[in-house]
């Protein structure tokens, strides 16, 4: 592919406007003999003249006058390109979160109420990588939930980081069963599971990896016959189907995810085990178009789902 060094380009299309090398010279506050070489440099570059040099001023050859008058075009399309591709980037969203169905789907869910922009949102399941997505620019805001008893302890973090805490809602936490199994009462009221018989399963710790670890001595976990650690939304659903005696701790599931997989939710009493919800965004960091928006319909989203399920629940 031929290389043409086209930097003076504009020089040239200066030249071909005013008519005159000196008036172009006054315009792009250039010396004229500067510009005189600039033109010279890209004609040797092209392989042929653009301009006649006359008495009257710059006349551009043949070669010159096509040349410049597509060039001239192309410019302005490129120009337009190039601002439709800024325009495009602004609105262009990243969000983050810890692997969490009630997020996931408020995203999803706010994103299609929002079709000007490109939302794209991906899943840590550790908090390190997480923040610091927050932390570079690479993420407008991350989603996560703890336990309360975690909230000082992020705090201090946040702050050290220069990450700014956006609290959403609260929640206490849930034993989540498949509906099948044994140890579900659906016919007490409310319903109930029975703990004594229970394997009771917790999730990943995401916030291992900054040094905030969760305490389940701090916490009011229902008397069973043993405790074993999750290893994942999905792998912790396929067990919960295929386990009759397994009990999933957990904050908020989606409705959706409950109602997909025949899992039954029943808060924990009493409610001295609770779950936080919220978000991060880099502090005094300037917002891109459009998301302060998408994220009032994002919170909306998980507050409306929270509350909904409550209601059912109770």
């Amino acid at each position: 592919m031929e290389h043409l060094d086209l930097k003076y380009l504009p020089y040239a299309l200066a030249v071909y406007r005013c008519g005159s090398v000196t008036r172009a010279a006054r315009e792009l506050y250039l010396a004229q003999p500067n510009l005189s070489r600039a033109i010279a440099e890209l004609e040797q570059s092209l392989g042929f003249p653009l301009f006649v040099r006359t008495r009257q001023g710059m006349r551009p050859t043949s070669q010159g006058e096509k040349f410049l008058t597509e060039a001239e075009g192309m410019l302005d399309r490129l120009s337009a390109l190039a601002q439709a591709c800024r325009q495009a980037e602004s609105r262009r969203v990243h969000l983050a979160c810890v692997p969490s169905s009630l997020f996931v789907n408020s995203i999803l869910e706010a994103a299609r109420r929002r079709p000007e922009l490109t939302v794209q949102c991906e899943e840590y399941y550790s908090c390190l990588e997480l923040f610091d997505r927050v932390a570079k620019g690479a993420s407008q805001a991350a989603f996560l939930t703890f336990g309360t008893e975690m909230r000082d302890e992020l705090s201090a973090y946040f702050a050290r980081r220069e990450l700014e805490y956006h609290p959403l809602a609260q929640s206490p936490a849930y034993g989540v069963v498949h509906r099948s199994s044994s140890l579900y009462r659906p016919e007490t009221d409310p319903p109930s599971i029975c703990y004594d018989q229970a394997r009771l399963m917790l999730s990943v710790t995401y916030f291992d990896p900054i040094g905030i670890h969760f305490r389940p001595e701090k916490t009011a976990l229902p008397r069973s016959k043993g405790i074993c650690r999750g290893v994942g939304r999905a792998g912790n659903l396929d067990m919960l189907e295929s386990m009759d005696d397994l009990v999933m701790i957990s904050c908020h599931v989606h409705s959706k995810i409950m109602a997909r997989n025949q899992l039954a939710a029943v808060p924990i009493q009493p409610e001295r085990m609770a779950y936080e919800y919220g978000y991060v965004t880099k502090a005094g960091a300037a917002q891109e178009e459009g998301f302060p928006f998408l994220l009032t319909e994002i919170c909306r989203e998980v507050r409306k789902e929270l509350a909904e399920f409550m209601q059912t629940a109770e």
